[in-house]
Parts: structure tokens; sequence; C-alpha cells
């Protein structure tokens, strides 16, 4: 069963990533519509920026099919990918979110996966690639989302939006917790990309909350790493004071990844650290309700945010309390090395 579960996350993975460059270019489009064109943008395409919205959101209406389509893809290669992005449009049009896309995109993925396996007589091998396979598969799931799945998963997806649009307080802070804690745990590995599909999907039906809390924790662990070489240096070499630098500036424009080499090198002290840093970030910003309408992380965020003082200060505190939590951690691990060469 643990095998089955790795292996579907390992899928869910594969098309998160195919997604990513998507969210890239419609969020920032959309971004920047907001922040120049204000909230009208959202009603019009007869100005400049409102067509720039225009240009983004068709973006963002991608997001399900794309997803549903490349966890095909990585499932059953290029037999999948048009079935599944084929029931990807269904399911988005039905209002499903990405919910309704991982489904489509395993369901179709396993499904073609059992077909390519049936035998059929030499003569019409290329009609089953090009033709039964992408029929079938695109009716089975298209009919079974459409009559039996669609409407639950629609219900499960609205139930969902609306109660983030509700929460408040101690609700937001939670939730705003979880979603930093999963950014930061493997900074671009399967959790990490599950938060990431949250995020982004709750950006793209209007819902601010999610995707401020998952931009917000990206720049967190670099900080965080960045501080901590500052307040003791003793604690690291050279190299990664340097990678600690690098690090801070892929933070800024929103790569977590700078932080990996801390990770690999001392997993047991940095990724708590982080882990918390990141928690206690999106967690202070869920409690002050602090949101932005763009898809802009951390730092290039904060001017256009609800509250600039509040979100620059649970920066300030996510960034402090990794840095002293893993500097705590690694000066117990250097005084029991010491106690034990003495």
């Amino acid at each position: 069963m643990k095998k089955v579960g790795k292996e579907i996350m390992n899928h869910f993975q594969s098309g998160v990533s195919y997604m990513i460059p998507l969210v890239t270019a419609a969020g920032l489009l959309t971004s920047i519509a907001v922040i120049f064109g204000g909230s009208n943008v959202w009603d019009t395409t007869d100005t400049f920026w409102g067509v720039v919205r225009m240009i983004g959101q068709t973006g963002l209406d991608f997001i399900v099919p794309m997803i549903s389509g490349f966890i095909a893809y990585s499932i059953a290669d290029r037999p999948g990918l048009a079935p599944a992005f084929i029931c990807g449009m269904i399911a988005n049009e039905m209002g499903t979110g990405f919910i309704g896309g991982m489904f489509t995109g395993l369901a179709v993925g396993y499904l073609v996966n059992y077909l390519k396996k049936i035998p059929v007589p030499n003569q019409i091998i290329t009609l089953k690639s090009l033709i039964i396979i992408p029929f079938l598969s695109t009716g089975v799931v298209g009919f079974v989302l459409w009559y039996v799945l669609g409407a639950p998963i629609t219900a499960m997806n609205d139930g969902l939006t609306s109660w983030l649009n509700g929460m408040s307080g101690a609700d937001t802070a939670l939730l705003s917790a979880i979603l930093g804690a999963m950014m930061a745990v493997d900074m671009g590995g399967p959790v990490n990309k599950v938060a990431y599909a949250f995020g982004t999907a709750s950006f793209s039906s209007g819902s601010y909350g999610a995707s401020t809390a998952m931009l917000l924790a990206i720049a967190i662990p670099p900080l965080g790493m960045f501080l901590a070489t500052l307040f003791n240096k003793k604690l690291y070499s050279d190299e990664e004071r340097d990678n600690a630098k690098t690090a801070i500036i892929m933070g800024c424009v929103g790569i977590t990844e700078g932080t990996i080499p801390f990770a690999v090198a001392d997993p047991l002290r940095v990724i708590p650290s982080i882990v918390v840093g990141s928690s206690i970030a999106c967690g202070l910003n869920g409690f002050f309700g602090i949101t932005h309408p763009t898809m802009l992380s951390t730092i290039m965020a904060i001017p256009f945010t609800s509250n600039v003082l509040l979100y620059s200060l649970s920066i300030l505190a996510g960034g402090i309390v990794t840095a002293l939590m893993v500097n705590v951690l690694k000066s117990i691990k250097f005084r029991k090395a010491e106690e034990e060469h003495n």
C-alpha cells in the first residue's frame, strides 16, 4: 500500500512540475494586471490592464487540464496525455478544481496503461494506439466524471472554497501554518508540490489566504539560514556562508531550493528548523488576516499586501526563529562532539 501511495505521489509531483511554468506566466500576468489596473480589471477587457488580466486568467483556467494531462503522461506516457487533457477540461468546466484534475489524470493514466496491455491482432496495433485507446479512455473517464463523480467532487471543492473564504483568526492561522510547514519540509519535493497546487488553485478561484501563505513560505528557509550564518559564523564553514548569501538572493525571487545544501549536510537540524520557522511566519500572517491578490513570492509581494508592517513582521519572525533554532541545535551537536573528543 505504501508503494502505491508513493507511486501516486510521484505522478502527482510530475504533473505539478509541468504545471509550474504555466502558473508562473499566467500568475504573474494576472498579478501585474491587478497591481497596476486595480480590482476593476476583473470585469472588463476594455482597458489595457483588463486585457493583461484576461490573458493571465486564460492561462490559470488551464491549471486543471494541465495537471490532469501530465499526471496521466507520467503514468502512461503520450497515449494518456490527450484523453486526460480532455477530461481535465470537463472537470474544469464542472468546477471540480484541482481535485478533479488529480482524479481524471490518475483515472485516465491507469486505464490507458491497462488498455495498452490488452493483446490485439497485429493488423490493428496502429489503430489501437491512435484511435481505440484515446476513444475508450476519454469516453469512460468522461462519462464517469459527468454522471457519477463530478457532482460530489464539485460539491467538495465548493465547500473547501467556502470554508477558506470564511476562515478567520485561529482557523486561518492553523491552515497557513500547515501550508508553511508543507512548503518547507522537502523544498520542491512532493509535499511542497501538494501545498503549491493547493495555494495556486485557491488563487485561481479568488481565495487569497492559502495562496498568500504558500507564497510567503518560499523565502523563509533561505532567509533563516542566511540569518543563522550571521548570528553565529563559527557554526558554518566559509562555503556555507557563501551558500547562504546565494540562498537569500534566490529566496527573494521565489526560489527555496538554495537551502537544500544546508538540509543535505545536516538534515536533522536544518529541516525541523525551517519547518518550524515557516509555520510560524505563515501562521502569524494568517492570524493577522493579511493577503495579497498576486502570485508574487514573499519579499516581492510586500508592497501589495493588505498590511505591509504585519506581513514584514511575519517574515522576520519566521526567519529569526529558523536561525535561532538551527543554531541552538547545531551548538548542542558541536558541544556533544567536543565532550566525546575530550
